[in-house]
């Protein structure tokens, strides 16, 4: 019975071994184009924005005041 479990055991990780997709190297951004990180920033108004431009930066809406 033990030699069964280690040969069943075997089998599956070799199959795991062999399914696993290859990875892709990462490709870099095209001529002219920035790639930003992707984190957040919560503004005044309580909206929460992305970096943006091409310096990356979070970009408030204006809020008029009242």
């Amino acid at each position: 019975m033990y030699k069964i479990g280690l040969i069943l055991l075997t089998i599956n990780l070799i199959a795991c071994a062999k399914t696993d997709a290859p990875t892709l190297p990462a490709l870099p951004p095209a001529p002219g184009q920035v790639m930003c990180t992707q984190d957040a920033m919560q503004c005044q108004d309580g909206s929460w924005v992305g970096r943006s431009g091409p310096k990356c930066d979070f970009n408030c809406p204006q809020t008029s005041p009242k």
